[in-house]
């Protein structure tokens, strides 16, 4: 392109001093036409890096791993990896978006990443191990440190041993920022294991990167995608809810999630808002799987929110081009709470829909909470036990480590006979507990009347199953377990895994 010569200096200016004082008009119109004149790819020539691609960030091991940013159309770009020295190529294309891959090692680092396009950019310390997406509302943002007045277990001790972890976990934190369009890119940094950066970080995510290393002496990074008080409309794109709940839903309340607009300073409820701006971003970016902890603020739609969260997955996996769905999606129901009212089931109908969608997501798993919960504080203190139980299942289920069963002990079927009710399992291979005479606290039976009274209950072996009775029910015909929003129970497997909630029969929720 032929560029234009102007000459800023007016010839009747006279003296050096005098010359730049006449001139300062001129430079600024220069400045003015220049901009008009030059093409804006051409005017802002660089390349540029999503903030996914910067300093310590980990990459999946030995995965053929998407690297991607923007330069000048038309720009060769190559990307050349320490680990291997080897260069992959991308052209700009018109929008000024490239891609290439790089084949990752298996795991170690630092590594660095050089990107050659119209600049050079340097991407150092980079590791190689697992990387997962972490994704809900509070439960799974509240950090290490635990919010006002409400704590975290063991933080104190969690913070205080995160450095020994600075060369194995990493993080990304996504910037809060809901946007009513697709967005190329978000904000954020990645930041190695700190006394500081682990106090910042989902507890849940951290506990579950622990793990993680831990049993496969691997690096790991954790990318937060968190937005407290959301329900799951704002991370679904508005096609794929729209698709998802046409004709399941009335007409009125489905009109109602698609016109729903964000609220300045309340959290974001249009729908697909967070996934436009806080997981549309990350995507295609190399990860194993997804972590999600959602659902307190949804719990009244349980009548239809295990085909939302079957609309979710699908979008995320499409975005991801994870067309065999080989990317699992583990997920923990919400915790018993008073939720206004602790003796309404609503929370226990909610979790029924959680563990639906199980059988609707292809490679997905559920993490129960009950037992973990607290009646006055919808942030239950327990989070290390959830990320660990999630990293536990991620561990049978994706990795394949032996000596781990996954899964929860699962309500089977229930025999009634003369006042008593028996209640079978499935999944509890090793058994299940309180055991030696601790009482087990959570199941209620009730008769034709449909009105449930609490029951004692006694663990039996060989075979193992659990009798259930109640001198107030001398006929049942029902049993339920721990079906309140909130209830004190305390059934597990052998190690510890609970025992969700359940019922036998197939009633409505008359208490809403």
């Amino acid at each position: 392109m032929k560029l234009c010569s102007i000459n800023i200096f007016p010839a009747a200016a006279s003296g050096a001093a005098s010359s730049r004082k006449a001139a300062l008009p001129f430079l600024m119109m220069a400045a003015v036409l220049c901009a008009l004149i030059l093409p804006a790819d051409h005017a802002a020539a660089q390349t540029r890096l999503p903030a996914l691609f910067s300093d310590g960030m980990v990459l999946q091991r030995s995965s053929d791993a998407p690297v991607w940013g923007w330069d000048i159309p038309g720009t060769e770009i190559s990307v050349t990896a320490s680990w291997d020295g080897r260069s992959c190529t991308a052209t700009a294309g018109e929008d000024g978006r490239w891609m290439t891959r790089i084949e990752t090692p298996e795991a170690g680092g630092p590594y660095e990443i050089t990107v050659r396009g119209s600049e050079e950019k340097v991407i150092r310390g980079v590791l190689s191990g697992e990387v997962w997406i972490c994704s809900g509302q509070s439960n799974m943002a509240m950090p290490v440190r635990g919010y006002t007045s409400q704590p975290v277990e063991d933080s104190f001790r969690t913070i205080l041993s995160a450095p020994e972890y600075g060369e194995r976990i990493h993080v990304f934190n996504v910037t809060k920022d809901p946007g009513p369009e697709v967005r190329e890119d978000c904000r954020g940094l990645w930041k190695e294991a700190s006394c500081e950066s682990a106090a910042s970080t989902s507890a849940v995510a951290w506990h579950f990167a622990v793990a993680l290393t831990e049993a496969l002496g691997v690096p790991v990074g954790i990318i937060v995608s968190a937005y407290g008080s959301t329900k799951i409309e704002p991370w679904t794109p508005k096609d794929a809810l729209e698709d998802a709940l046409e004709g399941a839903i009335p007409k009125k309340l489905l009109e109602e999630k698609l016109s729903a607009r964000n609220v300045e300073g309340k959290a974001p409820t249009e729908a697909g808002s967070l996934y436009n701006s806080m997981i549309a971003p990350l995507s295609p970016y190399a990860a194993k799987g997804f972590l999600w902890y959602q659902g307190c603020s949804s719990r009244k739609d349980y009548g239809h929110y295990a085909l939302m969260q079957t609309a979710m997955v699908g979008a995320w996996r499409r975005a991801w081009g994870d067309d065999n769905a080989e990317m699992p999606f583990i997920f923990a129901t919400i915790a018993p709470h008073a939720y206004g009212n602790a003796e309404d089931a609503v929370r226990a109908y909610f979790v029924e829909s959680q563990l639906k969608s199980l059988e609707m997501i292809p490679n997905s798993h559920a993490v129960v909470t009950e037992g973990l919960g607290e009646k006055d504080c919808i942030h239950p203190p327990k989070k290390r036990e959830v990320g660990e139980m999630m990293a536990w299942t991620a561990l049978s289920k994706t990795y394949g480590v032996s000596g781990m069963t996954a899964g929860y002990p699962q309500y089977d079927r229930m025999e009634t006979g003369e006042g008593v009710v028996t209640v079978w399992f499935s999944n509890a291979k090793y058994g299940l507990c309180p055991s030696y005479g601790e009482p087990v606290k959570g199941f209620y039976l009730a008769g034709k009347d449909r009105t449930f009274h609490e029951a004692t209950a006694v663990i039996l072996k060989n075979p193992l199953r659990v009798e259930v009775r109640c001198d107030a029910v001398p006929e049942p015909v029902a049993v339920r377990y721990s079906f309140f929003n909130w209830c004190e129970s305390n059934l597990t497997d052998t190690f510890g895994i609970p025992v969700p909630p359940f019922r036998s029969d197939d009633w409505p929720n008359n208490k809403e």
